[in-house]
């Protein structure tokens, strides 16, 4: 799967802290407009597929423009066919939708009501007992509600807009050096957004300390089990060369 390059870090200074959004996809995903898509590599069922994908920004993919359904459904099945899928019953992908009462009336992820966008295929919705939607290769990659409970393929989508995380200050508006003990889940040589990206992509990961002099390019990222304030107070102190930071 090809490989994005994070160039570029986006600083803005907030009342709250210093916040930093994060512009560009990270490594493995795919940019399309204002948002990136990556292909979970294991099929699974409609409920684990929106577990998997709900992290900070992120959601099960939900097309909303035949642009976008045509951008997913490409490079989707080009990476089900690289993860070995070739037969129709294998090229199906989950979407973000579920067809509660089979009236073609859709609840999308991070869609206020029915959504604009739909792109069903023939007859369907046609069970009552299937709720989950899906692309498939049977109907050209258009909508079919299938049981949620099939293993399928599934892709998360992710607007860049909305990924960030913060510094803490303190009442000067001053970024002093401390860090978070004590909940270390695992550590890595990186900078500052690739630590961040490592914690996004960390189920387990709520923040981070990051041991980095200002002249260096890289520090030891260590990514944490929780947040400032679901830690312990004696926790959080003063550390030389450390800061922490929440996602």
């Amino acid at each position: 799967m090809a490989a994005f390059t994070i160039v570029k870090l986006l600083a803005l200074l907030a009342i709250a802290g210093f916040q930093v959004l994060l512009a560009v996809c990270p490594a493995g995903w795919l940019a399309w407009q204002d948002a990136c898509y990556i292909l979970l590599p294991d099929k699974m069922d409609w409920w684990q597929a929106e577990k998997v994908c709900d992290r900070p920004g992120s959601s099960l993919v939900v097309p909303d423009s035949q642009e976008e359904q045509d951008f997913i459904w490409r490079e989707m099945k080009a990476r089900m066919q690289e993860f070995g899928a070739q037969s129709e019953d294998d090229l199906q992908l989950w979407i973000g939708c579920k067809d509660v009462d089979n009236s073609g009336t859709l609840s999308c992820n991070g869609v206020d009501g029915d959504p604009i966008y739909k792109n069903w295929w023939g007859r369907d919705p046609d069970n009552i007992q299937h709720i989950c939607v899906r692309m498939a290769e049977t109907f050209n990659g258009q909508w079919a509600d299938i049981d949620c409970s099939y293993s399928k393929y599934a892709a998360c989508e992710m607007h860049v807009s909305r990924v960030s995380f913060c510094m803490p200050t303190d009442g000067d508006g001053h970024c002093p050096p401390h860090c978070l003990l004590n909940h270390g889940i695992k550590n890595l040589t990186t900078g500052v957004t690739g630590c961040a990206w490592a914690c996004w992509e960390e189920p387990r990961c709520h923040s981070f300390n990051l041991w980095q002099k200002k002249e260096e390019n890289a520090g030891i990222c260590q990514l944490n089990s929780a947040t400032r304030l679901q830690a312990a107070a004696e926790d959080y102190k003063y550390v030389e060369d450390c800061y922490f930071y929440e996602m």
